[in-house]
C-alpha cells in the first residue's frame, strides 16, 4: 500500500492591478513590471473623474484568483482636485503625485523643492537635469530607465521625508516598497 504524500498547499502570489489616466504613467508601470518581474495589470486611460468602485471590481474580475490576492492601485496625477475627491472615495491605494509624475522621476535625483510648481514647470525643472534634456511626456529612454532603476532607493528616501500635504509630493513610493517587499519573497 503506498504512502499517501502530503502536500503544502501552495501559497498565492499576489497580483498587481494599476489603474491609470496617461501615458507616462503606464509605461513606466510597464518598466516597472519588466523589471521586478512580478504579474502587473495595467488598465491604462482609465479617467479619473469616471473612477468608481464598480469599475475597479470589473477589472479585479478578469484577474485570476481570489479577489484578496490583488493588490490594486491607482497612479494619477493631483492637479484636478475634483479627480483628487473622487479617489479619495475609493478603497484601493492611491499613488498620486503632485503636480504630476514628473516630480517623482525628479525625486530620484533630489528633495523636489517645497514651492507650488504647474505641471508644464515641473517638465521643465526635469529637462535641467542630465540625460533628460529630451524628455517628451509618455517617452522613457533606456539611459532614463536605467536611471530610474539605480536610482529607486534615492527616490523612496526623498519622497518618505515628504508629507502627502506637501506643494510637491508622489506616492509612488509605496508602490515600490510593496514591489520590492514581494520581489524579496519571490527569492526564497
Amino acid at each position: 500500500m503506498a504512502r499517501e504524500k502530503k502536500s503544502n498547499p501552495r501559497k498565492m502570489r499576489p497580483q498587481f492591478l494599476v489603474l491609470c489616466e496617461g501615458e507616462t504613467e503606464e509605461n513606466y508601470i510597464h518598466f516597472l513590471r519588466q523589471n521586478y518581474r512580478l504579474p502587473i495589470k495595467i488598465i491604462p486611460k482609465v479617467v479619473g473623474n469616471k473612477i468608481s468602485s464598480i469599475i475597479i471590481k470589473r477589472y479585479k474580475k478578469e484577474l485570476i484568483g481570489p479577489e484578496n490576492s490583488i493588490k490594486t492601485f491607482l497612479m494619477y496625477d493631483a492637479d484636478r482636485p475634483e479627480v483628487l475627491s473622487k479617489l479619495s472615495k475609493c478603497d484601493e491605494i492611491l499613488l498620486i503625485s503632485k503636480p504630476c509624475i514628473e516630480i517623482w522621476f525628479i525625486a530620484h535625483y533630489q528633495v523636489p523643492t517645497e514651492t507650488e510648481i504647474s505641471s508644464s514647470n515641473c517638465v521643465k525643472q526635469l529637462k535641467s537635469i542630465k540625460n533628460w534634456e529630451n524628455y517628451k511626456k509618455s517617452i522613457l529612454t533606456s539611459v532614463q530607465e536605467l536611471e530610474l532603476w539605480n536610482k529607486r532607493f534615492d527616490a523612496v528616501t526623498n519622497m518618505e521625508s515628504k508629507s502627502i500635504n506637501s506643494k510637491t509630493f508622489s506616492s509612488i513610493f509605496e508602490l515600490i516598497k510593496i514591489l520590492e517587499e514581494e520581489s524579496r519573497k519571490k527569492l526564497l
